[in-house]
């Protein structure tokens, strides 16, 4: 399985913390395959897609607005920061099909096909704290720490590009 992470890398202060970071993802990994961890909720189909928009984020995401909504630069941006580090799960083009989703249960949602059903809020509150929580049980790793905020609506901003 490869994941790349690249954001891990770009500030000098994580560099420390890096190696305690990726050996934290690497045991919820084992542990998730280990638990036999699966669900419904998070599928490449759109009945996945589908139960996931019916979810609201918590109440400190509730409200969330990306404040780069149709900016070119932020999408060019965001374009960056998925291909470096969402393809290899979510594929180059969102639809849940990259070189690691094979072996990932649930499979990455196909993101390109919900973006009319997911509010920013959501996708801010997903990628922040990613996917090792109740009702998801992914593997999706939390951003929250590695991307600051500004790259998180990058990619929300790349995110709503992709076309079904």
């Amino acid at each position: 399985m490869y994941f790349h992470y690249a954001p891990l890398f770009r500030d000098k202060t994580l560099k420390r913390k890096n190696p305690i970071i990726l050996a934290l993802m690497f045991i919820g990994l084992l542990g998730l395959t280990s638990c036999g961890g699966s669900a419904t909720v998070e599928t490449t189909g759109d009945q996945g897609a589908t139960e996931s928009a019916r979810l609201e984020p918590p109440e400190q995401y509730a409200n969330l607005t990306n404040p780069y909504a149709g900016d070119q630069d932020a999408e060019a941006e965001g374009e960056i920061l998925y291909q470096a580090d969402c393809s290899s799960c979510h594929g180059p083009a969102g639809r849940g099909d990259g070189s690691a989703a094979g072996g990932l249960d649930p499979k990455p949602q196909n993101l390109a096909a919900n973006q009319g059903m997911l509010s920013d809020a959501y996708l801010y509150w997903r990628i922040s704290e990613g996917g090792l929580m109740e009702p998801f049980y992914s593997v999706m790793p939390s951003w929250r720490g590695i991307l600051d905020e500004e790259h998180i609506w990058q990619l929300i901003s790349f995110l709503r590009t992709l076309k079904g």
